[in-house]
């Protein structure tokens, strides 16, 4: 969505209504395409069409943010290095300030939901969690009480104070707003001036709210420090040490300045006091004055200092960008948040390792550097210059620069310190200070990074002031988390779902943090390559939600018509077999994509003009057929990843086995599986099952062996099988997880609705694997990530579904490896047969793909076609190749495979 000078529109920005010139904040994206809700400087919302606005400002980058260039969305990433906003403010009454410095200012509430405070007692760091607050109001008679837990008693009389995802920056109540509540909490309130609660006290005026206690969620201590303190705190006990970039200011949002004194009408009102008291025996004029007095006393009572609004926003920042550059005072508006998609997204002043084993490097004498820091990426190339340490002596970096691929490069998780992140110090001596960690109110151990610097050092500020460089095993990383997740942690008796919607502060915010725990290691968002990352957090798109919903139901329809079997040919076609084709006509994939509005390039698993059974048979055509079965019942293998889970099969009983065995699942899969997927079932174990899929032509997985383990737990098919893939410790796919965890709808691991999910009366094993290759193992396996299929066709998924196909593509002839050495029990014959044949194919492959063909566009033969000259492979891409093909080149000969020297 773009507005009227062509840039994208994000929530949080800034802009002008072209109508009238008038501020606003975005809200939201509207319920209508190209339409959005903007929030005007009282709070009111109003709709607008995406062209009639422009971004003016975007108040939100803040040191850490990775960002791309407006005018070159698909050139270099930059982080953020540091930032400066001015804001332009205006009082109800018409006065107004410009350029006004946030460092004079104070919010409604100096301390909100989502902020860091430190224990000024004990020396902990924290995030506040939620946040009590009680307010005085006052009633037109002048009648003032203190209600608390005022959040969830009091509701505004009109309602500007509707900040969507504003509450951590302002609290719902503040002085000066109309409010109305219950008698009863009224009649509950601590009555500070007047009488009793009246009848006709039903709306008062906010005169004051403050702070009575917050909920902290402890992170991190200062050394020495062992027990954590209690969750709930007292604000005057905290010291406020930062806020998230979420809390960052922007139109719309209540301040006062700092150094605002109000002044007093007490004087005057004491002088009418002490003139009544002197004219005692003027009983009429003193009645007269009494009166007066009394006008004077309310007037007084129903003053507000209430807050001043923030009308615009300035904003300018300091950019890094990947290719080495700095920018500084760039306006915010010609800069777009970006959140890195591809795990070799590399920024200067990161510490690196290399991830692929170098043959020649590990028999020489003396091993290369293992670690380096990154001095600039070429994006296009996929290129990384890095300096190597060579003994850890960070000083000793010369003449040690050397370009490498960015896919052979990963992070080192002990040091990825970044711009922004919060740290803690490890190490009380290295402080360079003699003030105690323990000395009440102390800051020196906890800080910013506010540099990575060219020598591999990271620069700190500290919290009381000082800066400092230190390496980075000399500090923790604080890592974020949602605070949903830390109140979850916190335990269920604290823990609310949200359901209470009244509650102050306590919504999250839209933009997610990371993690929870202190330390050094960060998960990168969508991490592929060689990690050990073993979540098993499930991932999926919507896309293939909606074409497994439309392959669920071509499924339903024919076992509705009782005929369980269908045959999947291609991967393009879903044609009932003849028996039960009487009143079912074949559909095609691509007409469902185009019904449910998906781009066809992406829902089809093969390069785009293909069609039925003769793509399927790309894989292995002009070779002899294969003399493996593809479906037989075996004994159970030893290294099947649910052997452990004894006796699972014979819990359903007989009618159990009889659905598993002769009628259902076994014989669906010896009459319908399609040809370039292989199952094995066990005799001693029904409840067993092991698949391999070969790789499509067409896509990054070409050629490719890839297995899974599958289980049928006693309910089934009530519910859906279990299902591991082989994944050596590898992320091929956002789907398959380096654990092995399969991402799907269809299994449950994902979420779903209606037909997306596992239906006892339709749902079979093989449609279950027909999802796998046909769903997962697709074209472009970039858009597999939730959310991701958006971004097809815009300069974001431009930018990153190469990289992710090249990189895929590496990993599927890493897998080629793992497999040579290690096959899965009871298919090893079938992982050498395959190769021996499939190996010159292979090799042909990544020569045409080191020549400049574009990933996934090969025929079955691995030759080139029409879509392969759209876009060359990267430079990065084939470097990796270079390393990687002589080691496939020694495998296949080691099996016998008729290879040929590949011209690399």
């Amino acid at each position: 969505m773009e507005d009227a000078a062509g840039r994208s529109i994000w929530g949080s920005d800034t802009a002008v209504l072209n109508s009238s010139s008038e501020r606003v904040l975005v809200a939201r994206r509207g319920r209508t395409p190209a339409m959005v809700d903007v929030q005007r400087i009282d709070g009111s919302f109003v709709k607008s069409k995406a062209g009639g606005l422009t971004v003016v400002d975007r108040s939100y980058l803040r040191p850490g943010m990775v960002v791309a260039s407006e005018s070159d969305p698909g050139g270099p990433l930059g982080v953020v290095t540091a930032a400066a906003t001015a804001l332009d403010l205006v009082h109800r009454n018409g006065d107004g300030a410009a350029g006004v410095s946030p460092a004079d200012l104070r919010r409604v509430m100096e301390i909100s939901v989502g902020d860091y405070v430190v224990s000024s007692s004990s020396g902990w760091l924290g995030r506040v969690v939620e946040a009590d607050l009680d307010a005085d109001v006052v009633f037109d008679d002048g009648g003032r009480c203190r209600v608390a837990e005022a959040s969830r008693k009091l509701r505004a009389v009109v309602k500007e104070e509707d900040y969507v995802g504003r509450r951590y920056t302002n609290t719902r109540l503040f002085p000066g707003q109309r409010v109305s509540s219950s008698a009863s909490s009224w009649r509950t309130a601590r009555w500070l001036h007047g009488s009793y609660w009246k009848p006709s006290y039903v709306q008062g005026t906010v005169a004051m709210v403050k702070r009575s206690g917050v909920l902290v969620y402890w992170l991190a201590s200062s050394p020495h420090q062992e027990e954590p303190p209690a969750f709930h705190q007292n604000v005057n006990d905290l010291i406020f040490f930062c806020s998230p970039n979420v809390n960052s200011w922007r139109v719309g949002d209540r301040c006062f300045f700092r150094n605002n004194n109000p002044p007093s009408s007490s004087s005057s009102c004491d002088k009418h006091k002490d003139d009544c008291v002197m004219r005692k025996q003027h009983q009429r004029k003193k009645a007269m004055m009494m009166r007066k007095k009394r006008t004077r006393e309310i007037t007084r009572l129903l003053e507000v200092d209430r807050p001043m609004l923030v009308a615009d926003t300035h904003t300018t920042v300091d950019v890094l960008w990947q290719d080495g550059t700095r920018q500084r005072g760039v306006p915010s508006a010609t800069l777009s948040p970006y959140v890195p998609k591809n795990h070799h997204d590399f920024f200067p002043g990161q510490h690196v390792c290399k991830t692929v084993a170098d043959d020649d490097a590990q028999q020489s004498e003396s091993p290369p550097p293992v670690a380096g820091v990154v001095r600039s990426l070429d994006c296009k190339d996929q290129t990384v210059r890095v300096s190597w340490l060579i003994t850890g002596d960070n000083n000793n970096m010369d003449d040690n620069d050397e370009t490498v691929s960015a896919y052979h490069l990963g992070r080192i998780l002990d040091h990825d310190v970044f711009y922004g992140n919060i740290v803690i110090r490890l190490h009380a001596a290295a402080a360079g200070t003699t003030s105690s960690s323990t000395d009440k109110g102390d800051l020196s151990w906890v800080g910013r990074v506010v540099d990575l610097c060219d020598d591999g050092q990271v620069q700190v500020k500290w919290g009381d002031g000082t800066m400092t460089k230190v390496l980075p095993h000399e500090v923790a990383v604080v890592k974020e988390q949602w605070v949903t997740e830390m109140l979850r942690q916190m335990g269920d008796w604290i823990y609310d779902d949200g359901s209470d919607n009244t509650q102050d502060d306590t919504t999250n915010q839209a933009q997610p943090t990371a993690n929870t725990v202190v330390g050094n290691q960060t998960e990168g968002n969508n991490d592929q390559g060689q990690n050990n990352n073993t979540d098993d957090a499930p991932a999926a798109t919507s896309i293939i939600s909606r074409v497994s919903s439309a392959i669920i139901r071509l499924g339903s329809i024919v076992l509705e018509q009782g005929k369980r079997s269908f045959r999947v040919t291609g991967w393009t076609t879903v044609e009932p077999l003849a028996a039960a084709s009487e009143n079912i006509e074949p559909v095609s994939i691509s007409t469902v994509a185009n019904a449910l509005e998906i781009d066809t390039s992406v829902a089809e698993t093969v390069h785009g003009e293909g069609e039925g059974k003769a793509e399927a048979d790309d894989a292995t055509a002009g070779v002899e057929a294969f003399r493996f079965q593809q479906f037989d019942v075996v004994h159970s293998p030893p290294d099947h990843r649910y052997l452990d889970n004894v006796g699972q099969g014979t819990i359903g009983g007989k009618t159990w086995t009889k659905g598993v065995q002769r009628e259902g699942e076994w014989k669906i899969l010896e009459n319908d599986l399609p040809d370039t997927i292989y199952v094995r079932a066990f005799e001693d174990r029904m409840d067993l099952l092991r698949a391999v899929m070969v790789g499509v032509c067409g896509t990054p997985y070409q050629d490719g062996l890839f297995f899974f383990d599958l289980q049928l737990p006693p309910s089934y098919p009530a519910a859906p099988p279990l299902v591991n893939y082989h994944s050596f410790g590898l992320r091929l796919n956002p789907n398959l997880y380096p654990s092995g965890t399969v991402c799907l709808s269809l299994l449950g691991t994902f979420g779903g609705q209606d037909v997306e999910l596992w239906s006892p009366e339709s749902s079979t094993v093989l449609q279950v694997l027909v999802s796998i290759q046909g769903l997962v193992l697709t074209a472009l396996p970039y858009y597999n990530e939730a959310g991701y299929a958006s971004q097809v066709g815009t300069p974001m998924g431009l930018r990153n579904e190469l990289p992710y196909s090249e990189n895929t593509y590496l990993l599927s002839l890493q897998t080629m490896l793992h497999l040579l050495r290690r096959p899965p029990a009871g298919f090893e014959d079938f992982v050498r047969d395959h190769f021996r044949r499939r190996g010159r194919h292979v090799l042909r492959a990544c020569e045409a793909y080191r020549e400049g063909c574009l990933i996934g566009t090969l025929d079955g033969e691995a030759n080139a076609t029409e879509a392969s000259k759209a876009r060359p492979c990267s430079i990065g891409f084939r470097l990796a190749l270079d390393n990687i093909v002589p080691r496939l080149m020694a495998a296949f000969g080691e099996i016998g495979a008729d290879v040929c020297q590949p011209a690399i």
